[in-house]
């Protein structure tokens, strides 16, 4: 049996870039007419001497009528390596196979909804389902715009995973980003209407100077890198990624762990190459996820006593705090009157509906501990009945 699962989600949309007005967007994925990261990816695997795992490619279509020739653009891509490596591309056919298997085992109608691809939260749950139905010991999340760059990648993983640290069995490790050659953000793009009140970027450096800067090389982390990390199988069967989220899945999915009583360890040596194409987003719709996000993450730590505040500092923590609404709304103000300046009627529009979002917070109302119950539950309604399912193409 493999010792590992690498799982690699791929956003593929239609042929001409256009910004989609739905609730939730992927950040860029790949028109049909271009070449995308996928294959650069694989190609960078070349620097193992030999990979002993599997391989799941989850190919995700951001509108349900092009899914078909998604897997198909994934499968041009995948055939040159499948000589090479154990691999498998998992679409939208693959996935309704393992929807129809997981039915005749009796999963109930309320847990197969969680067999999506339709956000970034299902992806992720997608990913961990492939490495339940692999079964091997833990399975390694990647994302298609990095490459390796360390021929130890694998090795350290190893040495780590299962390693107790504290009296604690590591069931959830995390690496980092380099990107592409420090960990450190550009503080110098931060622009002025973020600066003051919503400079994550300086944030997440004084996070990163504080847990990979520094020794000892394994400790508890805050944050998390969805493309650069590790779970066990028992990690995977127990806890879900969340679908009320849209965007920050991975730290959101970190709260979930110390919900359920596993903590990430950072492995500071254990480092990936991010090579994110360029994409534009609009500012506002930007601001807006992330106050979202937050919103609701700050309604956990408020629900469950396992989290603390002070243990998330400085990032996400500086976001998760009694002046949340205040930095959204302040943050939002300084946008809006950058669209004002630029005679931005729609931009000065969104601003004002995320002013409001925030004043109205619908999030406060959500029983995060009932729903996180119920999530789980679902959750391992599937992961159980997931096990010995045949993946077929």
């Amino acid at each position: 049996m493999s010792k590992f699962t690498i799982v690699i989600p791929t956003y593929w949309g239609g042929e001409k870039a256009e910004e989609a007005d739905d609730e939730i967007v992927f950040d860029h994925p790949t028109m049909l007419n271009e070449a995308g990261t996928l294959g650069r990816l694989l190609e960078s695997l070349s620097i193992f001497k030999r990979v002993e795992g599997k391989i799941a490619v989850i190919s995700v279509a951001n509108t349900r009528t092009i899914a078909g020739a998604v897997n198909n653009r994934v499968d041009q891509i995948i055939e040159p390596f499948r000589s090479s490596y154990d691999i498998i591309n998992i679409g939208q056919d693959t996935l309704e196979h393992i929807s129809d298997r997981l039915d005749s085992r009796g999963v109930s109608k309320s847990a197969l909804e969680l067999v999506k691809l339709d956000n970034y939260a299902a992806v992720r749950n997608i990913c961990s389902l492939a490495g339940v139905i692999n079964g091997t010991n833990y399975t390694i999340f990647i994302d298609d715009d990095e490459i390796f760059s360390d021929p130890e990648f694998f090795n350290k993983i190893e040495e780590s995973m299962g390693k107790a640290v504290a009296g604690e069995k590591i069931e959830a490790l995390a690496g980092y980003y380099l990107q592409p050659h420090t960990f450190r953000l550009d503080e110098d793009k931060v622009p002025d209407w973020r600066a003051p009140w919503w400079n994550n970027t300086a944030a997440m450096n004084a996070a990163f100077e504080r847990i990979i800067g520094q020794a000892p090389r394994l400790k508890p982390t805050p944050f998390v890198f969805g493309g650069n990390m590790t779970l066990s199988l028992k990690a995977l069967k127990q806890i879900p990624f969340d679908p009320k989220i849209t965007r920050g899945e991975d730290i959101d999915f970190l709260l979930n762990a110390r919900i359920n009583g596993v903590t990430f360890y950072l492995d500071r040596k254990l480092a990936i190459t991010h090579l994110p194409p360029e994409y534009e987003q609009k500012e506002w719709k930007k601001v807006r996820e992330d106050a979202i996000r937050f919103l609701y993450e700050r309604k956990k730590v408020r629900d469950h006593p396992q989290l603390n505040l002070q243990e998330l500092q400085p990032y996400p923590g500086m976001f998760l705090g009694a002046d949340l609404e205040e930095r959204i709304i302040k943050t939002n103000e300084l946008l809006k009157q950058k669209y004002q300046t630029e005679n931005d009627d729609q931009g000065v529009r969104e601003c004002e509906k995320t002013i409001v979002m925030v004043s109205e917070n619908r999030w406060d109302r959500i029983d995060t501990s009932k729903w996180l119950r119920q999530l789980v539950t679902r959750w391992q309604e599937v992961t159980t009945a997931a096990e010995g399912i045949e993946m077929q193409e």
